[in-house]
């Protein structure tokens, strides 16, 4: 479609909706990290399965600019309806983690069942299904990769192991042991040349990826919940259950600065795509955005009535996602922290959320066992 219509159409639907109030959804599930640390922890999480009935459109286009306000527009934007595919009956407990391939062609899922899952959006069907975790796997990250053609998968896990995965080969690559407690979350850095892993022992380890030693153990001062690179790769982002949220230099592994503001322990972080802004959530269901060069506060969220489980960016950094253990999912502006949907689609907390690296599209994962695909209809 080219320029001139979308703009025709934006412009349409503002104008349309400045007089139409629409109701909002109630919305969808998150992913709830867990505070135990012994390896029957996973039996304690819901169990689950996901479908491949469906197929995921590809949108990769930028809102057209135009002379209306843009919160007002992204609002107006994400009131309309959307079309949810549901993948069942893969996982037989609780899924924990999603990811997108960097194509967006394929989705990668794990769970309390301790298997990691491929699945090819377009063909409808389970591609690979790995094996090799002996507890349940927390988190997953696909390798950047700006071609789209790479297929390298990390993944963290209870039984305290990081693992690389060689999709395209369907191989086990290489196996990292140091944790000494369950692996709460894997990052690669924006270039893919580093690893990190954050773990309940409280320590952040940054991982060679040819020699599968540890180059740097930062210590932290209680158990990490999660990590997060800075776009440009130069800073790592760490929560813990002592409702911090601490920024690392990578090359020198010394402290930049500490964010505190939360009151409880911080369970998602994510960073904006500019890098500006880093947000977190914490297990009250609150959310607050920072700015990251300066370290304020620049919004407090009340979110979610249950903790914030999962965080994520659009690839344009316009729409952040959080999911909850209260069901539901929502979506933010970041701009000024006003509330665009509340979705409600799964039947138990969410554990998951993450947005394609093309378009709108956006994945979440449930205790009910199910991945479902999210995306506007047009």
């Amino acid at each position: 479609m080219p320029p001139q219509s979308l703009v025709s159409i934006a412009i349409a639907i503002a104008c349309q909706l400045s007089v139409i109030s629409e109701g909002r959804e109630q919305g969808a599930g998150s992913r709830e990290l867990r505070e135990q640390r012994s390896r029957g922890a996973e039996e304690q999480r819901s169990r689950g399965k996901p479908t491949t009935n469906y197929q995921l459109p590809i949108t990769n286009y930028q809102l057209p600019t135009t002379n209306y306000q843009l919160p007002s527009l992204l609002t107006r934007l994400w009131q309309g309806k959307f079309q949810v595919d549901t993948i069942s009956g893969g996982h037989r407990r609780a899924v924990y983690s999603v990811a997108f391939s960097p194509n967006s062609q394929m989705i990668a899922s794990s769970g309390g069942d301790r298997t990691i899952k491929i699945w090819y959006l377009a063909g409808k069907r389970l591609l690979q299904t790995y094996i090799a975790h002996r507890d349940w796997v927390s988190s997953l990250v696909f390798m950047p990769d700006k071609t789209g053609q790479k297929t390298i998968l990390a993944s963290g896990s209870g039984d305290r192991t990081v693992k690389v995965w060689n999709l395209r080969h369907r191989r086990l690559i290489r196996t990292f042991v140091g944790h000494k407690d369950w692996v709460s979350s894997v990052a690669f850095s924006p270039n893919g040349k580093l690893l990190a892993s954050g773990s309940g022992d409280n320590t952040v380890r940054l991982w060679n990826l040819r020699t599968g030693k540890a180059l740097r153990v930062i210590n932290e001062g209680s158990g990490v919940t999660a990590i997060a690179f800075s776009p440009d790769g130069k800073t790592l982002a760490s929560s813990t259950f002592f409702n911090s949220v601490q920024l690392w230099d990578v090359e020198s592994g010394e402290l930049i600065r500490t964010f505190t503001g939360h009151k409880r322990p911080v369970y998602a972080i994510a960073f904006s795509p500019d890098g500006k802004t880093l947000a977190s959530g914490s297990n009250n269901g609150q959310i607050i955005l920072w700015r990251v060069e300066s370290g304020k506060l620049q919004e407090t969220l009340k979110a979610h009535k249950k903790e914030v489980t999962s965080l994520s960016f659009s690839a344009d950094g316009d729409t952040l996602a959080s999911a909850s253990g209260d069901k539901t999912i929502k979506l933010w502006n970041p701009a000024n922290g006003e509330l665009l949907r509340s979705l409600s689609d799964h039947s138990a907390g969410v554990t998951a959320v993450t947005f394609s690296p093309r378009g709108q599209t956006f994945a979440s994962g449930s205790k009910d066992r199910t991945i479902k695909i999210w995306r506007e209809e047009t």
